[in-house]
């Protein structure tokens, strides 16, 4: 099975046609991502009627969380990871609510987001700044890297005991409904699960409880900045795969369409066996035309 997000989806572009052009490009699924409010997700259901596309899979949050204001990105609306436990709470129960979106969609999998370290500057912008501007190999660099891995060391406690709190209310609630969690490999060095982590988290539960979603252009973050290999992800946690997310990735922007950019995407495609769920997660930057080519490749391979 081969799905796509909805994170695809043009904002020009109504939800009726998106799912017929879908469709036309030989997708068998969708994944609903996290920028589905309340309303966007009655139209979405009315209009999948009309189709043979499937739900494969949905991305915590969804629908977006409509109960509290937040000036975070939508993907991190609220954090399962949170030490303020108000904002776990909530997090866990909108969680839940993307559990029963999933039941209720057919869907047999949420990928979450399942948090970060919260700092200032918890996205890390000079470690960025100097891989983009070419300082990969500077000492600058290689210290500035070392501070913030060192500081993610020294605080994370806090938060990975949030989030384990958070994982065992959310895994009981979602076994109730015969749904896995997805736990997402992130991007930011800040963010969690790190690479350890992965195993840690995935060593509390089974894998029809909780499984391992491998994103291509993450793993490849951490391998361009010197953290960890992609391959090592791979290998570590492949029997625990049960979903990846597929795209391309240029320098530091991700979420183009599969094969585009610099990364070889070839090399990574035999982790994916008939047991792992493909989704494509591009954004609406990634051109018809590529998507189409990723499309027959992917089948074809």
């Amino acid at each position: 099975m081969l799905a796509i997000s909805t994170s695809w989806m043009d904002e020009q572009i109504g939800i009726e046609e998106w799912l017929i052009r879908v469709e036309e490009l030989g997708f068998d699924a969708i994944e609903l991502s996290y920028t589905f409010s309340e309303k966007q997700l009655e139209e979405f259901v009315s209009f999948l009627r009309n189709t043979d596309l499937k739900v494969a899979s949905i991305h915590n949050f969804c629908p977006v969380p409509n109960d509290e204001p937040s000036d975070r990105h939508l993907s991190n609306y609220y954090r399962l990871s949170a030490v303020d436990e108000h904002e776990r709470q909530q997090a866990v129960k909108w969680t839940q609510i993307a559990v029963d979106t999933a039941e209720h969609l057919g869907a047999e999998v949420i990928v979450i987001h399942a948090g970060t370290l919260e700092f200032e500057d918890d996205r890390s912008p000079w470690l960025f700044h100097l891989y983009s501007s070419g300082q990969k190999e500077t000492s600058k660099f290689c210290q500035e890297r070392q501070r913030i891995l060192q500081l993610r060391a020294e605080k994370k406690r806090p938060y990975i005991a949030a989030l384990e709190q958070s994982l065992n209310e959310v895994v009981v609630y979602s076994q109730r409904k015969n749904i896995r969690i997805g736990l997402e490999n992130r991007y930011y060095p800040f963010e969690i699960p790190n690479f350890e982590e992965i195993g840690y988290f995935l060593s509390l539960y089974d894998k029809m409880e909780l499984g391992y979603w491998h994103d291509v252009g993450h793993a490849d973050m951490n391998e361009r900045l010197g953290i960890k290999s992609h391959i090592d992800f791979l290998e570590t946690y492949k029997d625990r795969m049960i979903g990846v997310h597929l795209h391309g990735i240029k320098g530091t922007k991700d979420h183009l369409a599969p094969f585009e950019g610099s990364m070889d995407l070839e090399r990574y495609l035999p982790y994916f066996g008939p047991g792992v769920l493909k989704v494509i997660e591009a954004k609406p930057y990634a051109s018809t035309e590529l998507i189409h080519d990723a499309v027959i490749r992917l089948k074809e391979g």
